[in-house]
Formats: C-alpha cells, sequence, structure tokens
C-alpha cells in the first residue's frame, strides 16, 4: 500500500509539473518526436497511405534549403545575377535558381540572352545597368563551397541550377507565370516569349514536349482570390487547374504562398479544391514556395527543404518530381495574419515522416513551430500544439481522399505534400472534371508575333538608339 501511495504522489506531482511547464512555456516552439505516437484506435477501416516521402532515407538523406524562383536585372529586378548569387550564398541557400521573365537561365559567369524591352518597362528597377556575372573563378568558388562550413567543417556549396525560366513573360490583365526547368539543351522553350491571359496549358505542354518539368506561380493572382476566398472555390478555375494537372504530368504543382509580398492570400484553398479532383484520379500535386524576390532583402521571404540524396541537379529533380519536399515561409497571412513577419527565427523544420500502414498513422519528428494543423478535403481535422501524429481511424468520418499539414511557430509556416489515402474495400465515386477553354488559337498567334518583335535585336537596338543615342546590343 505504500508503495502505491508514493507512486500515486509521484504521478500527481509529476502531471501538476507537466502542466505548470506547459503553460509557462505555451509561446515556445515544440520540439516533437515519432515516439509522440498515439494510442492505435480500432477503426472500421483499413487505409492505404500514400507516402510521397517514401523513399526519403532519414537520417542519411540531407535536406537542401532551396531557391526556386527569384529574379534579377537580367529581366526586370534590381540585383544582378552575380549580387543574386553572392547574397543568397551568404544566406545559407544550397541551390538556387534565378528564374527571370522569359530569359532561359545560363551559367552564374555567362550573360543570359535577355529581352530588353522587358527590362525597360521595369526601368525603375534595373535602371538599364549592365548584367553583371560572376567571374569563372568566383563561379567556382561557389560551386565548391569556399568559406562556407557545414555544422561539421566540410565545405558548403550551392547548386547551380540552369535552363530556368518564368515563362508567360508578360500576360495583359494578370501574370499568368510558370516556372520551367530541366528542357534539353537546344530544345529550349519559351525565350522571349509573351503570354496569353489564362493560358497555362500551351507552357506545361511546350516545357513537356522539351523533357523539362513546370509550376505554377502564384496562380491566386489570375484567379483573383488574393483577399476574396470565394474565388478561390468557383469551379471554372478548379477545373481548369486540375485539367492541367490530370493532362501534363510533369507539371509538378502550384505556389500556395507567393513570398513576394505574400500576395495570393487564399491559394491553399484553390490547392485543396484542385486535389478533390485529381487524387481520386491518381495524381498528386504539390504545394511549392518561393520568394519571387525583385529586390536582395526579399530573397530570404520563402524557400523548400528539399529531401536529397546529394546535392545534384538529377536529385533535385527526383524531389520535384516525387514530391520529397517541405514549403516554407516567413510569412503565412491566412494562417498568421497580415502583419505577421517571421523573418526573425527559423521557420518549422521536419526532420522525419513516419508511416505506418499497420496502424493507420503518420507521424513527423519537427522543430520551431507551436502549432499543427492536419486538412483532409480542405477542411481542418485536428489541431494542436502536440498533434504530431494522426491516427486515421480516430478521424473516419472527417476523412477525404488525402492529408495533409501545416506547422505554424514564430519564424512562419511549413506545408507538407499531400499524403493520399483511401480505405480498403470501399468503392469511391471519382468527381467529374469538366473540360475548359478560355484562349482562342489566334490570341496565341498574335502573342507569338509580338514575342518574335520583342525578342528581334534590330527593333530592340533601334529603340534603344532613339531613346539613349546609343546602339545596345545585350
Amino acid at each position: 500500500m505504500k508503495l502505491k501511495k508514493i507512486l500515486a504522489v509521484s504521478l500527481c506531482i509529476s502531471l501538476f509539473a507537466s502542466v505548470f511547464s506547459a503553460s509557462v512555456n505555451a509561446y515556445e516552439p515544440t520540439v516533437s518526436t515519432v515516439a509522440n505516437v498515439a494510442q492505435n484506435v480500432e477503426g472500421q477501416y483499413d487505409y492505404e497511405i500514400t507516402n510521397p516521402y517514401k523513399d526519403v532515407k532519414w537520417g542519411e538523406w540531407k535536406e537542401y534549403k532551396a531557391s526556386l524562383h527569384s529574379h534579377t536585372n537580367a529581366s526586370d529586378a534590381v540585383p544582378s545575377i552575380a549580387e543574386s548569387v553572392e547574397i543568397h550564398y551568404s544566406l545559407g541557400f544550397d541551390i538556387l535558381a534565378i528564374s527571370d521573365h522569359a530569359v532561359i537561365g545560363t551559367n552564374w559567369d555567362k550573360i543570359p540572352t535577355t529581352v530588353p524591352l522587358y527590362r525597360l518597362v521595369k526601368f525603375g528597377n534595373t535602371q538599364m545597368k549592365d548584367v553583371d556575372v560572376l567571374t569563372s573563378e568566383r563561379r567556382a568558388e561557389i560551386l565548391a563551397g569556399k568559406d562556407r562550413f557545414n555544422a561539421d567543417g566540410t565545405n558548403k556549396p550551392m547548386l547551380e541550377i540552369t535552363g530556368a525560366a518564368e515563362l508567360n513573360g508578360a500576360t495583359p490583365i494578370n501574370d499568368c507565370h510558370v516556372n520551367c526547368f530541366f528542357m534539353e539543351k537546344g530544345k529550349e522553350w519559351g525565350q522571349a516569349r509573351m503570354g496569353v491571359y489564362g493560358d497555362y496549358e500551351t507552357v506545361a505542354r511546350k516545357v513537356e514536349e522539351a523533357g523539362g518539368i513546370t509550376f505554377l506561380d502564384h496562380v491566386g493572382e489570375y484567379v483573383g482570390c488574393e483577399d476574396d476566398p470565394e474565388r478561390a472555390n468557383q469551379p471554372y478555375y478548379i477545373n481548369k487547374l486540375a485539367n492541367i494537372f490530370l493532362n501534363y504530368p510533369s507539371c509538378i504543382g502550384m505556389d500556395v504562398n507567393s513570398g513576394m509580398n505574400n500576395r495570393t492570400k487564399y491559394d491553399y484553398i484553390l490547392w485543396d479544391n484542385v486535389l478533390e479532383l485529381t487524387i481520386p484520379r491518381g495524381r498528386n500535386v504539390y504545394c511549392l514556395t518561393f520568394s519571387d524576390a525583385h529586390h536582395a532583402d526579399q530573397y530570404i521571404r520563402s524557400h523548400t527543404y528539399m529531401c536529397m540524396s546529394e546535392l545534384s541537379e538529377e536529385a533535385l529533380r527526383t524531389s520535384m518530381e516525387t514530391g520529397a519536399f517541405f514549403s516554407c515561409s516567413h510569412y503565412a497571412r491566412a494562417d498568421l495574419g497580415d502583419d505577421f513577419n517571421g523573418e526573425a527565427y527559423e521557420t518549422p523544420y521536419v526532420s522525419c515522416i513516419d508511416v505506418n500502414q499497420d496502424t493507420d498513422t503518420i507521424s513527423f519528428e519537427a522543430k520551431n513551430f507551436d502549432c499543427v494543423r492536419w486538412y483532409s478535403d480542405g477542411e481542418i481535422i485536428a489541431e494542436g500544439k502536440d498533434i504530431t501524429s494522426l491516427d486515421l481511424n480516430a478521424y473516419e468520418d472527417k476523412l477525404g481522399c488525402y492529408v495533409r499539414f501545416t506547422l505554424t511557430g514564430p519564424g512562419g509556416i511549413l506545408y507538407s505534400q499531400p499524403f493520399p489515402v483511401k480505405a480498403k474495400g470501399v468503392e469511391y465515386e471519382i468527381p467529374t472534371v469538366v473540360p475548359t477553354v478560355d484562349v482562342s488559337v489566334f490570341m496565341r498567334a498574335v502573342t507569338d508575333v509580338a514575342s518574335f518583335l520583342l525578342g528581334w535585336t534590330p527593333i530592340v537596338a533601334a529603340v534603344r538608339y532613339f531613346l539613349w543615342g546609343t546602339y545596345w546590343w545585350i
């Protein structure tokens, strides 16, 4: 009996101490472990969970910090290519893909083929200054990680991604931009090409034909859901985007939190709506975050953590195509408020994902967060500080065709990729995806002519001559 009393008193003291500690540290970021798995719930169904991170070897692979979309004065931004590379290098980025408007990127010591009239339109940024690039020697130092070190003392190089660009270079009404990567040499498409309002399809098709991949930039701007969530629920836009992802497998995903002024507030609603149409057809759609920076102080705004076996272009492409990455931003207007700025802190970080098919659970290890939200078909099904493990059987009445989670904390937000889920032995109704048409062949032909004129050097030189009195051939 004495032993029981001692144990009971000890337990009470322990519980009181834990409650007191939780109240004192309520606003300190949580560090979770997979050991926090909730007790297995006996449910009605056995679920098949598709894990986008299934190939990641946690503890062996690294998560590389990537900037997948930013600008230089080779198109319409302030920093030069040399400045952009140096700043990203100093900020600790492991991967940099400069993706200027309608300018196919090249090595950092080479001047890409620019579109001077694009630069002229944003004269306030570019000042039509020289497109400065790195010296070959400095490029080699950065690629080798000179004067930058990992925790173990080894050099920390930065991966140079060439061939990237933001296509649909100029689009009337609202931007309809598409980021491209990895097109085959000699088959690149999109240099100096204007866009057509709403025409993502041509870009996705042309890049796919050239062996590359794409993702859609700040789609909320095109849809008009920057501050209006109802626009993100309009069937026309949902079906249009779903058709793009279903028809073009090389289009891997969409921006859900544009880093440039965090302007597209309700992209995540549009993303959830698209997932409800594509996942039942076996097509996952990944979310991406990036800075879209036009000024040097914006490079830090958003990034992705790419889970990769090595720091190489091949490994990056695999990570992008399989969804083995996390998207992070220091801003999240919908989740953390319009005035929130987390740049002074590290964003949330996930170091391990565990999917247990036997217990129907998804668990993770993470740090730098104080709130977890689990979503399914656009609804929050679980929310709290310590819900680092989700047992699907405990939420059977709330589950749709996928689950995903976000982490928020002092440094901003992290988005996981969706985990498609399906109860075994259950017949699911496949939702209808309606074809949409909003761009005529005629309009694309007109812009193709305009694109030719914009990129034709004699016309550009004449414009330069009459404006400044000198020829300019870059």
